[in-house]
C-alpha cells in the first residue's frame, strides 16, 4: 500500500484494457467538449492556465471505475474527487502549476500523435523561476500518475505540438 505519495511519479502505458480504451475513444469523441478558461492568481502558488475544453465525468462513469480500479491495483488510498475528459491545444508558453487541492494527478493519454512535444513537463521552482527537470512524451493509452504538488505543465507550448485528448483524475489520499 502506498501511504505517501510525495514525489512519486508513475508512468503506465497500456493503462486501459484495450475493449475498455476503444468504448472511451468511441465515446468521448462524440461529446460536447465545453471551453473553460481558468486563471488562478500569480500570487499564488499557481500560475495562469491556459484554456481547456472539458467535459466532466461523474464518479459513477464507467472511465472513473475503471481509473479507480486500476489506481487500487497499484495500491493507492484514494478518495475521489474530480474526473474530466480534457482537449487541449498548442499554446504558446509553459504553466508551470500545481494542483492545491488535490493529492494525486492521474493524467492519461487518450486520443493525439505520439510526440515528446504533446506531453507533460515536470518542473523544478527555483525562487521565482521554474526548470524543467523530466518529460514525459504523449502516447495513447499512457498514464502519467504523480504527486499533484510537482509543479507540472502541458509541454504543447514547444514546437511541432499538436492537440490531445487526455483523462484528467484528481484524487485525495485516505490519512
Amino acid at each position: 500500500m502506498i501511504d505517501d505519495i510525495k514525489d512519486y511519479l508513475i508512468v503506465k502505458d497500456n493503462f486501459f484494457k484495450k475493449d475498455i480504451y476503444k468504448k472511451i475513444i468511441n465515446e468521448m469523441l462524440q461529446l460536447n467538449f465545453i471551453n473553460r478558461n481558468i486563471v488562478v492568481d500569480k500570487k499564488d502558488q499557481n500560475i495562469y492556465q491556459k484554456t481547456y475544453f472539458s467535459v466532466n465525468l461523474n464518479f459513477n462513469h464507467f472511465a472513473v471505475q475503471e481509473v479507480k480500479k486500476n489506481l487500487n491495483k497499484c495500491g493507492f488510498n484514494l478518495i475521489e474527487f474530480d474526473h474530466n475528459y480534457l482537449l487541449s491545444t498548442k499554446h504558446e508558453e509553459a504553466t508551470p502549476h500545481i494542483d492545491k487541492s488535490n493529492d494525486l494527478n492521474c493524467l492519461i493519454y487518450l486520443k493525439g500523435e505520439e510526440l515528446i512535444n504533446s506531453g507533460t513537463g515536470f518542473y523544478d521552482k527555483k525562487e521565482t523561476n521554474y526548470e524543467l527537470n523530466r518529460h514525459i512524451g504523449f502516447k495513447e493509452n499512457r498514464a502519467i500518475i504523480f504527486d499533484a504538488k510537482i509543479f507540472h505543465a502541458s509541454l504543447q507550448f514547444n514546437e511541432g505540438a499538436k492537440k490531445r485528448y487526455v483523462m484528467a483524475n484528481f484524487f485525495r489520499c485516505k490519512q
